[in-house]
């Protein structure tokens, strides 16, 4: 049966109906067209060009349009509406009120506000909250987010109005396992101390946070912590790093632009046995003689070694050592010579093994 359709009219006409025998009958193949042949990436651009009130009823369209990326799997991705007001918001979450959702990505809405904010307090199913670039939130958000005790993700990426007395409120988040507060200018080591009571941490970036050594004490407690970052922490001077040596369960340590530490400190790094990642670069007073105490870190991958200008082929055999490195950055290291360079990395390829070696 055929249908054409007109302004005026419509007809239906006939066609042979066609009989298929047992032989020819055949398992339709799943639809690789329509809507969900989009791909979620680009759906969600499409998204963005749409009015907020009607993005918020689109999972009301079909069962195609229910599984689509506004709520997925439980998860609502509203990364794409740069211009989500707090209106929006409440907007969305009234019309997905019925939906179990797990997790929110609102990465750079930068409209958004702590009255914004105020409307996740009772998503208490909330697991993982992307808050990454809201610089408008302040601490009165994370009074909000207190009630939010399954989190075990939490991104605050840029939101440079939270300080110290904020972090009070994430004590409170006891499942916590990641945290990220990279470019909170605002915290000191006062706001760290809040953090000791997340003893579930695995995963902390500082970097560019306004923390010293006395601020490391804290950490002390995070024993679960296998990533730390503390890019930037230019007020970190060494003698705090001894503090880490408790966290020996560390497998990933950046202290890149630790300009101030001294070059003693580094020997605290040789009980963190379990690290495949570290990243050094820009701490300007590394030495040969450190280099002794890194070697002892045999399960290390990745070092980033780049501008530690005092370092000398003197240092080098230290790393030989180290015959699980696959990458190995010594960039604006200008007192290293080729002959340096050769002599080592013929010593850590000699089991025929890659190495990303890194020189400028």
């Amino acid at each position: 049966m055929s249908l054409s359709l007109s302004p005026l009219t419509l007809q239906v006409t006939a066609q042979p109906a066609t009989v298929s025998t047992p032989s020819q009958t055949t398992t339709p193949k799943p639809s690789t067209t329509g809507i969900k042949a989009i791909p979620r990436d680009v759906f969600g651009r499409i998204l963005s060009f749409l009015p907020t009130k009607q993005i918020a009823r689109i999972h009301h369209v079909c069962q195609d349009w229910s599984d689509l990326p506004l709520v997925n799997e439980g998860r609502l991705d509203l990364s794409e509406l740069r211009n989500l007001s707090d209106s929006d918001l409440k907007t969305i979450l009234d019309n997905v009120s019925g939906t179990r959702i797990t997790s929110i990505n609102l990465s750079n809405s930068k409209k958004i506000t702590d009255a914004g904010l105020a409307h996740l307090s009772t998503l208490t199913l909330l697991n993982s909250l992307n808050l990454w670039g809201c610089d408008k939130i302040t601490d009165a958000s994370l009074a909000h987010l207190s009630t939010l005790t399954l989190l075990n993700s939490l991104t605050l990426c840029n939101c440079k109005k939270i300080t110290d007395a904020g972090l009070a409120h994430l004590s409170t988040l006891t499942s916590l396992n990641s945290l990220n507060l990279w470019g909170c200018y605002e915290i000191t080591d006062a706001g760290v101390a809040h953090l000791s009571k997340l003893t579930l941490l695995s995963s902390l970036t500082l970097d560019s946070c306004k923390i010293t050594d006395g601020g490391l004490a804290h950490l002390s407690k995070l024993t679960f912590l296998s990533l730390l970052h503390l890019w930037q922490c230019c007020n970190i001077i060494g003698p705090g790093l001894a503090h880490l040596a408790t966290l020996t369960s560390l497998t990933s340590l950046k202290l890149r632009g630790g300009l101030n530490i001294t070059s003693a400190s580094f020997a605290h790094l040789s009980k963190l046995t379990l690290l495949r990642s570290l990243n050094l670069e820009n701490c300007s007073e590394i030495t040969d003689a450190d280099l002794a105490h890194l070697s002892q870190l045999t399960l290390l991958s990745l070092l980033n070694l780049n501008n530690c200008s005092r370092i000398t082929d003197a240092g080098l055999p230290h790393l030989s050592k180290l015959t699980l490195l696959s990458s190995l950055k010594l960039g604006s290291c200008f007192k290293i010579t080729d002959a340096g360079l050769y002599d080592l990395q013929s010593q850590l390829t000699s089991l025929l093994k890659p190495l990303d070696l890194v020189h400028w």
